[in-house]
């Protein structure tokens, strides 16, 4: 079982690459609207107008008590959800690759993944009962289809052929077909049970705890593509960051990180991600052959 969490753990050791952020503690439980913060040991780089992070969501801070060791905060900063955290939560400060925002980047890699240009999907079988006059078909509980592989009739209990002139229709309406998706049939069917299986897209998760196989739908085997995709998109905002011209926030000189040092180091993850896609996308063409028919 891998879990977004996991997933974040994953490419925050790799992006880091050994690299410890500064971290404290809530000394005590706050709910999503609290905006004394209390932390465990001393302030340190917690300072007015720094940002720091708790689970998932990221505090601006407003003013800092070295002696009470209490932060004044803005919650929610950045669109980041306001949320309760339980005493002993880790402060992050300063975090370089914020939780919700990598949460927001996995998303995104599995949006991406089941693009076109990709080519990767998840199969969806679903029976449906023909009464062998009408000519289209609601696909029940049929969400985005991205294309339909094939059709078959249970003629006999060992024997379920193909049904040929069968073809995909979507965008209807709803009143008519509830999915808005049907089955239509150019050539007459008899009437039975029909084995409907089409490609459809990856689903989002809806938190950290989502299981990539079991909420998100992705085969154990891309598990890897969506850490190497998420360590793709949060290092290009470092590259960003690092053509800021109105100041200079990094300590080392721009001789020995030149201009795109950070794009070129990402360029190998580039590469590894496209052979690992090709290779899945190979791995389905196996499975799910395209079907020639006349």
């Amino acid at each position: 079982m891998t879990t977004v969490a996991t997933i974040l753990n994953r490419a925050s050791r790799q992006l880091l690459s050994g690299t410890v952020e500064e971290r404290n503690k809530l000394a005590s439980t706050i709910n999503s609207s609290a905006t004394s913060v209390v932390t465990t040991y001393d302030v340190g780089g917690l300072r007015a107008g720094n940002v720091c992070e708790i689970d998932s969501e990221l505090l601006y801070i407003w003013a800092a008590d070295a002696n009470t060791k209490t932060l004044t905060v803005e919650r929610g900063y950045l669109g980041t959800t306001a949320a309760s955290h339980t005493s002993g939560a880790v402060i992050t400060v300063s975090p370089r690759f914020p939780r919700a925002q990598m949460f927001d980047m996995v998303n995104a890699e599995i949006d991406d993944l089941s693009s076109s240009m990709n080519g990767l999907y998840r199969v969806v079988s679903v029976d449906l009962y023909y009464n062998g006059s009408d000519r289209q078909i609601d696909i029940t509980g049929s969400g985005t289809i991205l294309e339909l592989i094939d059709v078959r009739l249970r003629y006999l209990a060992d024997d379920h052929p193909i049904v040929t002139g069968a073809r995909l229709s979507t965008g209807l309406p709803t009143s008519d077909f509830p999915s808005g998706n049907t089955l239509v049939l150019d050539d007459s069917v008899m009437a039975g049970d029909l084995r409907v299986r089409y490609k459809s897209a990856f689903t989002r998760a809806s938190s950290e705890s989502s299981d990539l196989t079991t909420n998100c739908l992705l085969p154990a085997t891309c598990d890897d593509i969506v850490e190497l995709g998420l360590a793709i998109r949060m290092m290009s905002a470092r590259e960003i960051k690092r053509n800021f011209i109105e100041s200079q926030g990094d300590t080392r000189r721009s001789d020995e990180v030149p201009p795109g040092s950070v794009r070129d180091s990402f360029t190998s993850l580039v590469r590894l991600r496209r052979e690992r896609i090709a290779a899945e996308s190979a791995r389905l063409k196996v499975q799910y052959p395209i079907k020639f028919r006349k």
